[in-house]
């Protein structure tokens, strides 16, 4: 019944890599973050554009954990995949872009992981269950405090992923109406909405707060 699509991400065509043209390897070089959905660090990569084996080359900015852990080497792109390659040219993890989206390990693959451009300071992804029940402060990018968040662990009706939220009696009266009433983790981000319209995008930050996409607003764990 309720389904969220995440907005404001790169779209690439399903290309080869013989058919890659110099403005789509420009627009896709920089900084991503290759990271799991169960949580866990993620791992930060520089896209670069200078040729090398398997592809073109990259640079982890510390090193990474798990299967990519001195051994990724380069960057390529399939059919309609972003790959990341091994010194021996072997494809080590593949991304499947996604209409409005991150891109994405392919289905079926557990934990998926995402490959997300321009994280900022974002270091993993947000996991639903770590969020359940807990209390949080909104506040305003100057950190006045705007309204108590519940995050209900109450699943609403005909979903399996979007749960009940509550705001406190003297929430601001800007945040009021916007009519925030559920929330979902949507892939990468922590998301508030209110009937069908959006609300709030929020994006995890190292310390465990959220911030929102447009940087107006702050998202902390309510001090007990």
């Amino acid at each position: 019944m309720f389904a969220f699509i995440m907005l404001s991400m790169p779209l690439y065509s399903s290309i080869a890599a013989a058919q890659v043209s110099d403005d789509i390897v420009d627009a896709t070089t920089g900084l991503w973050l290759v990271a799991s959905e169960d949580g866990s660090p993620g791992c930060r990569l520089t896209l670069q554009k200078a040729k090398t084996i398997g592809g073109y080359a990259l640079k982890e900015e510390k090193p990474c954990a798990g299967p990519l852990h001195d051994n990724v080497y380069s960057w390529s792109f399939g059919d309609g995949t972003l790959d990341l390659r091994d010194a021996t040219r072997k494809v080590m993890m593949s991304f499947e872009e996604q209409e409005g989206g991150p891109w994405r390990t392919p289905e079926g693959i557990t934990p998926r992981i995402y490959l997300i451009p321009e994280p900022g300071a974002m270091q993993s992804v947000p996991v639903a269950k770590n969020l359940l029940g807990t209390s949080w402060t909104l506040s305003d990018k100057k950190g006045k405090p705007l309204c108590g968040i519940q995050l209900s662990d109450r699943l609403l009706p005909d979903s399996e992923d979007v749960y009940a939220l509550a705001v406190s009696k003297d929430c601001n009266a800007a945040v009021r109406k916007t009519k925030i009433s559920m929330w979902q983790i949507s892939e990468i981000n922590l998301i508030f909405a209110g009937g069908e319209d959006w609300a709030f995008t929020l994006m995890l930050q190292p310390d465990g707060s959220f911030v929102s996409d447009d940087g107006k607003y702050k998202l902390v764990k309510t001090k007990q």
